[in-house]
């Protein structure tokens, strides 16, 4: 099998699906109108520029 080149964008889509996917299984969905809390969204933001 030869080395391919992904995109980090690819990646992260793919990490959006699985994510998705596995919630779905495990009935533990997050309705499409929830809305993040202001805490919460620093937090994230947060841990994201620590890497």
């Amino acid at each position: 099998m030869e080395r391919r080149v992904v995109s980090r964008v690819a990646v992260q889509r793919a990490v959006v699906r699985s994510t998705k996917a596995s919630a779905q299984l495990e009935r533990r969905t997050v309705p499409s109108t929830h809305v993040r809390s202001p805490r919460v969204t620093r937090f994230l933001a947060e841990r994201r520029q620590r890497g």
